[in-house]
């Protein structure tokens, strides 16, 4: 598949809603190919990390008022989804994953903005669903669990954001976010209901949330509710989100700069690569000794990571009744190396 940046945009020009992924250009990211789809533009949630805010345009913030449903998005999926199934130079995005959703939450939850009322990603997931389209679902919120009918296991993944257990932490990071406890019950329910899921630990803030003990016992928790794949990566500072940090963790941010100050990538600011290395070989170590798989994201270091980074590799159907269940293990040509 030609997947290079001006490929993309020649598809998604062709769509309204439904877009290839393309995350900024980023020339670190290893994500195998697949769909996007943002119900809603901007949000509400000000993660004090948030990477979006700083090329949103106003709309991000709780009170910003520019930020809500995509207009006539119910619609624009109909027609996209027709158009991927009819026409042939869209032939290529038949059958790839559509992931729901990344430059801003599924679930949104602010007055006049709130998905439990308007129910626009459970219309979104049961036309995708209904087209045969595997899912992912990335989100903060635990009302993905209202939706876990309609999505089809073994052909969706749901995965989860949680940065920390530590749910005074939780409440600065991430201020409209659904404690960690309430997100970590909706991955066990996901998964007592045969879903496969994902766990982003994303980001790793360097003297906010980095430490090896917390973040072992986020691992033990997320093992405990059957979460298959973990991805992590290291805070990459832009100017607001740096200046939020400063704000809110004057002195993590105080002793965290200097390790910001050699290595820039598409715009970001990235802690050193010892230091990337350093944290995501620690987490990884963690994750793997609980029996899950784990990926990195953006970091550069795509030697640590499992078949997919993203968890597409959970997509595929089960193994036959008796055979044992390889879908959260390394690679056979890792394990070997």
């Amino acid at each position: 598949m030609n997947w290079n940046r001006e490929h993309k945009r020649a598809l998604g020009a062709k769509l309204a809603a439904i877009k290839p992924f393309d995350p900024y250009h980023s020339p670190l990211c290893t994500c195998p190919p697949k769909l996007t789809l943002n119900v809603y533009t901007g949000c509400g949630t000000e993660c004090v990390y948030c990477y979006t805010s700083s090329y949103a345009y106003g709309r991000w913030g709780r009170t910003a008022g520019t930020w809500g449903p995509r207009v006539d998005v119910v619609r624009k999926v109909e027609r996209d989804i027709e158009r991927i199934a009819r026409e042939p130079a869209l032939a290529e995005l038949r059958g790839l994953p559509v992931v729901l959703s990344l430059s801003s939450d599924p679930y949104p939850d602010s007055a006049g903005i709130a998905e439990s009322e308007l129910g626009l990603t459970r219309r979104c997931l049961e036309l995708l669903a209904g087209a045969g389209f595997p899912l992912l679902v990335q989100t903060k919120s635990d009302l993905v669990v209202r939706d876990l009918d309609v999505l089809p296991v073994g052909r969706s993944v749901v995965g989860m954001t949680i940065t920390t257990a530590d749910e005074a932490v939780a409440v600065r990071l991430e201020p409209y976010c659904p404690p960690p406890g309430r997100r970590l019950a909706a991955l066990a329910e996901a998964a007592r209901r045969g879903h496969r899921t994902v766990c982003r630990i994303d980001p790793l803030v360097p003297g906010v949330n980095d430490a090896e003990r917390p973040v072992a016992e986020l691992v033990a928790m997320l093992a405990d509710a059957g979460v298959n794949h973990v991805v992590s990566s290291t805070f990459k500072a832009r100017a607001d989100s740096a200046a939020r940090l400063a704000r809110e963790f004057p002195e993590a941010a105080a002793d965290a700069e200097p390790l910001y100050r050699t290595d820039r990538v598409a715009g970001y600011r990235y802690l050193h690569e010892r230091e990337r290395r350093r944290r995501m070989e620690m987490v990884r170590s963690l994750v793997e000794r609980a029996g899950m798989s784990f990926s990195c994201c953006r970091e550069g270091l795509p030697g640590l990571n499992a078949e997919s980074c993203d968890g597409q590799h959970l997509l595929r159907r089960p193994e036959p009744d008796g055979a044992p269940d390889r879908s959260n293990t390394r690679t056979e040509n890792e394990e070997t190396k």
